[in-house]
């Protein structure tokens, strides 16, 4: 009797089947053959490959019918998007991040991601609490944390409380699976997922195949690791052949050191696997517990448990947000949109609405690469390593007084309130009450608004970085600085005040009809596409939050929990959309890093090149500058009248100035110095600067150097280029002053953190430099009359004294010693 591989043969050999692929179908049958034949007679096992082969191809046909049916879906909303809003060239890049004015109503990739992590992180309060990271970057129950990475496998830990929160992070996996397979995925459900493992492609290079196997192969299942022939497992129990397992995991070897390039030809598509199969490859190992599971991440992970767990939930959070907007194959839905665009341009004959269509196109596809990360990937990973590292290391070394700076987040969030109806003095009142009170941070987290940096250290210095991505101790050095100077606390606090008063805004409006509500909380709501009846869902009274004082709030995470009208696949989507338009609100009220200023900079240069180097060392500190500017000038330029735009313009630059006028003197205090008089123009033009986040090219506006010491070129290069001149000066000019200076600027959080960076200077760098240097006194007395030359202050704590000898002169600041 003929079997599977003879009756394949004859259609090839009839024409009727492709010579590749028919013996490519031939050789699994083969494979599976011989590996039954171990269990079962031979019939039985060319019968049961035969059978296997079958249903494999039925799955990965009605796999595939599934992802064409989303992306056609995709393709007609995206048409109509992009037909109907009234630049097509805005449509397209507002696909990827929002931008006001832009006419375009369609969700942007960007604000779905920031609502679908923190509806992620929503969910997952207890565990960020109980098992995130304190201020030394440590887990803050590390035993919890290794038991319920245990528990997520199955593996009884014996600790009850381990057990309670893998149910809380079970059911955000399965509620990204679930999203993700709506949106044209095909993730399979496992009980026992556990936690996504982050191979480390370098180690597990050095070590060689032959030890990585040797430390993996005992360490997983195989009664639950499918074969991709089949779809079944390759063992029901016990282990496979060993040449199954040799087979297998050097696939997943040369998959892991290659990055995918092992079963990927060169070709002119728009690049990458598409997202719907990304994940299921990436379930591709399970281990026999949690035990394993830490045990392999320890030898062979990229991340410690605690990112590992939450990094791989917000992944998919991000891959699902893509998929939302563009759909199973991202990078083909923008080239659609892409398309759609130019055709409309075109038949417009409009010559310039094509040429902007084309540039906005492309800086879209950079934003995107931006937010897939597949702009990371590395050219040289030794070298992105090292520079990566470098800028986490000078974060900790001069972004401790941060917060000074910070301070101007005041005037954004006043303005960005009053922007959409609600009294600024409010959501300022509810930041203080958040920093003063642990019974409003449980408020807050109950209803759904959890503090950013309790699920992400690297978060907060993004702000002024856009560069997240390092070694452990750089990250560590890093996070502990933001969280030590109080920068991520202040952070936190004031975007959770403005999203809790936005809540509250909302309820305020509840008993209006849409017609009715605040005239710009309507228009955002148009703007974003949500409708009347949207609006009627929304307001409901049994949904709403409602605090222990009596006080209402629309929260969307705590509406779509309690909500019972629509079911729950369209209330997770409505709950979604207003999240969207509440994130796109917070950018203008507390700056980050967005995605476009990072692509206009950075374009598609890549890490680990001299090129894409030199572009994200310039960046640092830069993106908050130019995010902030980029969305003012967009807010500025959609109001439709002259006098709306003077009002808007004045209060914004009036409160930047005066805030960052603040700024510049707590700087000086903090670094033993009066304030400087505000009595004149150069004052004022380094206020003007440091409240639009650029206050170190203030100092030039006094001085010919900045305040670390670097010139106007060194400072436009960015602080990577100064710490090499720094290096530099040490090595090739040696001198007392020089290591005494080094070590002033250049030592990790000492020397930076507001409040001991004064204490440093005098009582290291000086006694240092004292003791190297035998001119140290007289270049401190020059550098103290140049800087009463160049910014009219004196020091509180003089140059080399062990301690001060006064307090700061507040009366300078109105001219007091001129």
């Amino acid at each position: 009797m003929a079997n599977l591989h003879d009756c394949i043969q004859r259609a090839i050999d009839a024409k009727e089947l492709d010579t590749t692929r028919g013996r490519a179908i031939q050789s699994k049958f083969d494979q599976l053959v011989e590996r039954y034949s171990q269990a079962m007679p031979r019939h039985q096992a060319e019968a049961t490959a035969a059978a296997h082969l079958k249903e494999a191809t039925k799955a990965q046909r009605l796999s595939r019918r599934h992802k064409v049916l989303n992306q056609l879906q995709t393709m007609t909303r995206i048409k109509h998007q992009i037909e109907v809003a009234p630049d097509p060239a805005l449509a397209v890049r507002n696909m990827i991040e929002h931008s006001e004015g832009s006419g375009f109503t369609g969700e942007s990739v960007q604000s779905v991601v920031n609502a679908m992590i923190r509806s992620v992180n929503a969910g997952l309060n207890d565990v960020l609490r109980e098992t995130g990271r304190n201020i030394l970057g440590n887990s803050r129950n590390p035993v919890l944390l290794r038991d319920l990475i245990r528990e997520l496998h199955l593996e009884n830990s014996g600790n009850a409380r381990a057990k309670e929160l893998s149910d809380s992070v079970r059911h955000q996996q399965r509620r990204m699976r679930q999203m993700f397979n709506a949106h044209g995925g095909d993730i399979g459900d496992l009980a026992d997922f556990g936690v996504s493992h982050s191979h480390d492609a370098a180690v597990i290079k050095r070590a060689g195949f032959d030890a990585w196997v040797q430390v993996v192969a005992p360490k997983l299942d195989w009664s639950r690791i499918p074969d991709a022939s089949t779809g079944k497992p390759f063992s029901a129990s016990g282990t496979p052949p060993r040449a199954e397992i040799d087979r297998f995991l050097r696939d997943v070897y040369d998959g892991i050191t290659t990055r995918g390039w092992d079963d990927r030809d060169p070709s002119m598509s728009v690049g990458g696997k598409a997202l719907y199969n990304r994940h299921a490859e990436h379930r591709v190992l399970h281990f026999k517990s949690g035990s394993d599971w830490l045990d392999y991440n320890k030898a062979f992970g990229t991340s410690d448990p605690f990112s590992a767990m939450i990094g791989g939930l917000h992944g998919l959070a991000r891959d699902v947000a893509q998929m939302r907007v563009l759909g199973p194959n991202p990078k083909m839905g923008l080239e659609y949109a892409t398309q759609v665009a130019r055709k409309r341009a075109e038949m417009a004959g409009d010559d310039k609405v094509t040429v902007r269509v084309r540039k906005s196109s492309q800086l879209a596809k950079t934003m995107l690469s931006h937010i897939d990360g597949s702009a990371n990937a590395t050219e040289a990973e030794g070298w992105a390593r090292f520079f990566s590292n470098t800028r986490k290391v000078l974060t900790s070394i001069q972004l401790g007084s941060a917060p000074l700076s910070a301070v101007t987040d005041i005037a954004t969030i006043s303005v960005a309130s009053a922007a959409v109806g609600m009294n600024p003095t409010n959501v300022l009142s509810r930041s203080a009450q958040l920093m003063a009170s642990h019974a409003t941070r449980e408020t807050a987290a109950r209803m759904g608004y959890v503090a950013d940096t309790l699920a992400d250290a690297g978060s907060t210095a993004a702000r002024f970085t856009g560069d997240v991505i390092a070694g452990e101790v750089a990250e560590r050095l890093s996070g502990f600085t933001m969280r030590a100077s109080g920068l991520s606390f202040w952070t936190d606090m004031n975007r959770t005040a403005f999203q809790m008063e936005f809540a509250g805004f909302l309820a305020e409006n509840a008993n209006r009809g849409f017609d009715q509500i605040d005239a710009p909380l309507r228009k955002m709501f148009q703007d974003r596409g949500i409708t009347a009846a949207d609006w009627d869902l929304l307001r409901d009274p049994a949904a709403m939050f409602t605090a222990k004082n009596g006080a209402t709030f629309i929260s969307p995470f705590h509406w779509l929990e309690h909500q019972t009208t629509l079911p729950r696949v369209e209330a997770e989507g409505l709950s979604m959309r207003l999240q969207m338009a509440i994130e796109e609100q917070l950018e203008f009220a507390v700056p980050t890093a967005n995605i476009e200023g990072r692509a206009r900079v950075l374009f598609n240069t890549v890490p680990g090149t001299i090129a894409g180097e030199l572009a994200r060392s310039t960046m640092m500190y830069k993106s908050f500058a130019l995010s902030l500017t980029l969305n003012q000038y967009r807010r500025f330029m959609a109001i439709p009248t002259p006098l709306g735009r003077a009002k808007y313009a004045a209060a914004m630059s009036t409160g930047l100035i005066v805030l960052g006028g603040l700024a510049v003197q707590l700087k000086e205090v903090a670094k033993g110095n009066d304030p400087r008089p505000m009595d004149n123009g150069k004052f004022w033009m380094a206020a003007l600067f440091q409240g639009g986040g650029l206050g170190i090219f203030g100092d030039f506006f006094s001085a010919k150097e900045s305040r670390v010491g670097g010139g106007l070129a060194q400072t436009l290069a960015g602080p990577v280029v100064g710490m090499a001149d720094s290096v530099g000066d040490v090595l090739f000019h040696p001198s007392g002053r020089s290591v005494a200076n080094f070590v002033r600027y250049n030592t990790p959080v000492a020397s930076s953190l507001w409040p001991t960076r004064v204490a440093f200077d005098r009582l290291v760098a000086d006694q240092l430099q004292a003791f190297l240097d035998p001119d140290a006194e007289t270049q401190w007395r020059r550098q103290m009359r140049k800087r009463e030359r160049d910014y009219g202050t004196a020091a509180w704590w003089q140059r080399g004294a062990r301690s001060p000898d006064r307090a700061p002169d507040l009366s300078n600041a109105i001219g007091g010693n001129q």
